[in-house]
């Protein structure tokens, strides 16, 4: 047993998922359900109820949870003894509001927990920011990019949709169905020639600014949308099939120009996430 161990049944216990919890961890299933595994043979009992929609915490699971919390969080507390210390920092972000909230968290979270003395302000995607949440094809040759993720675009559709019944889609399906569209996005001229190219018209239904906003009105029903496949993490509510005659995809990073003096310590944090989550793509998609 090892603190590890401890992090990966934490996380599954409180996502009720072992996808979930391996995402959250940046590791892949198999990792989490190996440890689960040793976990449950080092102490002889078993942890939880595996079933089709996740898991469930056994008796046991309920009573190590919470002493699995306070030992991690003394780990936690030890280290922040012997940490170096660093100035204050205060960091703006701007963020595209097309970009998938909970990936972005994930990697905000990490910044704060990884850089002690670390604030971060959230800015509009207009305006003048430190670090950029952004797109590969908005990036200048002024500018530093890390990659972050890549995300595969789909169609979204209400769980009783009657796509839903394939299990792929060719871009002809789609023509004359009833639409959510989303201003901005970054792929909107390739979506906007491939429709004019294959002849194709959408019945737009509404127009909204985010993700979020576009999953909340195809899980009520209203149409059908075009969205990367990370924005589904975590929702139930919403199907999403993939398109087979189209590859329409986007790339995520952290951007900033050549020109700002960033510190050494905050740079290095960004490539350390940058290379967690590249290594850690097929773990992020699965289910996503």
């Amino acid at each position: 047993m090892d603190i590890r161990s401890l992090r990966y049944f934490i996380a599954v216990f409180e996502e009720r998922s072992l996808s979930a919890a391996a995402k959250r961890c940046f590791v892949a299933q198999p990792s989490i359900s190996a440890t689960l595994a040793q976990l449950e043979g080092d102490l002889g009992t078993q942890l939880f109820v595996r079933h089709s929609k996740g898991v469930t915490p056994t008796d046991s699971g309920a009573k190590l949870y919470p002493h699995a919390c306070r030992m991690v969080n003394d780990m936690n507390a030890m280290r922040s003894l012997f940490a170096d210390t660093h100035a204050p920092l205060d960091v703006s972000i701007s963020l595209s509001p097309f970009l998938s909230g909970a990936l972005v968290s994930q990697v905000l979270k990490t910044l704060l927990d990884e850089i002690p003395g670390l604030t971060f302000s959230l800015v509009d995607a207009s305006e003048k920011a430190d670090l950029r949440f952004t797109c590969d094809n908005y990036i200048t040759d002024k500018d530093v990019f890390y990659y972050l993720w890549e995300d595969n675009y789909v169609i979204a559709m209400a769980n009783d949709h009657w796509l839903s019944e394939f299990p792929s889609l060719s871009i002809k399906q789609i023509d004359k169905l009833a639409f959510i569209s989303r201003k901005p996005c970054d792929i909107q001229e390739s979506w906007d020639y491939l429709m004019q190219k294959q002849g194709i018209t959408m019945d737009v239904r509404a127009q909204v600014k985010t993700e979020e906003y576009a999953l909340d009105l195809v899980a009520a029903g209203l149409g059908v949308s075009l969205i990367p496949e990370h924005s589904l993490r975590g929702r139930s509510d919403v199907t999403i099939r993939p398109i087979t005659d189209v590859a329409l995809k986007r790339v995520v990073g952290i951007a900033h120009t050549k020109e700002s003096n960033l510190p050494a310590h905050l740079i290095n944090t960004i490539l350390s996430v940058k290379q967690r989550m590249n290594t850690k793509t097929s773990a992020i998609k699965s289910n996503a």
